[in-house]
């Protein structure tokens, strides 16, 4: 399993980078079988996004690290470096670029995108990285 991550580097430029996500088998909702598990995450508080169609053509950096679940509609995230990826229902991403340049997430389509968006509490890395 892999995760994209928004990240800024020391300069305060913006790239995208895939992270595999290591799993582990483990016996994690007994009696069921084994199945893969992540390490755990210390996370924070949550919030459910709405945002409308063309939203937003402005730079933003994250207000802080979070993992971010698309729920509904389609973004394209373009980070400062000028890299881009398209982002859909069902993905997940890590934005990992507090007090930078920032990313641009524009909302594709007519249709309105739902995010939910949960803190990361932790300040080291989230996921093995492998560059």
């Amino acid at each position: 399993m892999q995760i994209t991550e928004i990240y800024a580097d020391e300069d305060g430029e913006t790239h995208i980078r895939t992270s595999p996500i290591i799993l582990t088998p483990r016996d994690f909702a007994p009696p069921s079988a084994p199945m893969g598990v992540s390490a755990e995450l210390p996370l924070t508080t949550g919030v459910i996004l709405e945002l409308p169609s063309g939203w937003d053509p402005r730079y933003h950096a994250t207000p802080r690290r979070q993992l971010v679940a698309v729920l509904r509609g389609s973004l394209h995230v373009t980070t400062s470096d000028g890299t881009g990826a398209d982002i859909g229902p069902g993905d997940v991403f890590f934005l990992n670029d507090e007090n930078s340049k920032g990313h641009q997430s524009l909302v594709q389509g007519e249709e309105t995108v739902a995010l939910f968006l949960v803190g990361h509490a932790d300040s080291t890395e989230m996921f093995d990285i492998q560059e």
